[in-house]
């Protein structure tokens, strides 16, 4: 019986063994096949480690131990932003890359960028994040998501400090709650005459949002009014209601719409 020719086996270059060596601790042999060694089987790939002398290191018994809060929690906020290497580097330097992965598997996180930060990404981020928050790194990077800028901060530990410019998504500072808090009796025209850089809406809808507003009966002829649009989109109704906060907006043309009060 005449046997198959399974062809001469490829000889392995310097870059390819130099590659086996640098990732076999981080991955699963097949997860570095389909990664690295398309070309190439698990089996292979395992026959050439052993060559080398190369072994899975052993788990140590500190590491078998179940995860702590602490540590799911590190893994839940940097997953999104940092590869599995770096976050055990920085971060859980006692636990392998594998069960790092395993872990953001089994909370459903993913990667959110594939795309490495490069050094001068990083600077810029470090630069313009504490002073212009996400909106002025963007303009610097307009390549990276918003939400891959903010995770990135945030495994960073850079936080944004307002600086009271009234750009859409600024943070209230500690001293305009307070004043806010201290104010929040005026009616809505006064009291955003105290935020000059805030627009009214604004300042109306976080009063709202407090709980602070106080309580303002809606009057025959605004509830007219509402009656008379309850098809227009919310943004026509804030324009027709200036000292009505949006969700106060929308709760009450709920409410009519449904035959109440």
């Amino acid at each position: 019986m005449r046997r198959r020719n399974r062809g001469v086996s490829r000889e392995w270059t310097p870059s390819e063994l130099a590659l086996l060596e640098c990732h076999y601790l981080d991955m699963t042999w097949r997860e570095l096949q389909a990664r690295h060694f398309p070309h190439r089987t698990s089996t292979a790939l395992q026959a050439m480690a052993h060559k080398l002398g190369l072994k899975k290191r052993v788990v140590p018994i500190t590491e078998k131990q179940p995860w702590t809060e602490e540590e799911l929690l590190v893994v839940i906020q940097h997953f999104p932003a940092l590869k599995a290497p770096e976050i055990r580097r920085r971060f859980l330097p006692h636990r392998t890359v594998i069960a790092i992965r395993h872990v953001a598997k089994r909370f459903g996180l993913k990667a959110f960028s594939t795309e490495r930060w490069a050094e001068r990404e990083l600077a810029i981020l470090r630069r313009d994040f504490p002073q212009g928050g996400v909106s002025q790194v963007k303009r610097a990077l307009p390549h990276r998501s918003v939400e891959a800028i903010k995770q990135r901060a945030k495994a960073e530990s850079l936080s944004y400090m307002p600086q009271g410019d009234g750009d859409k998504g600024d943070r209230w500072s500690a001293e305009e709650l307070q004043r806010l808090e201290e104010h929040r009796h005026l009616p809505a025209e006064e009291l955003a005459r105290l935020f000059p850089h805030r627009p009214k809406r604004a300042v109306i809808n976080k009063r709202y949002k407090l709980r602070w507003a106080p309580v303002q009966q809606w009057s025959k002829a605004e509830l007219q009014r509402l009656s008379e649009n309850l098809d227009a989109p919310l943004e026509v109704l804030c324009q027709l209601f200036p000292d009505r906060p949006r969700e106060g907006i929308r709760i009450k043309r709920g409410r009519l719409r449904r035959g109440g009060r």
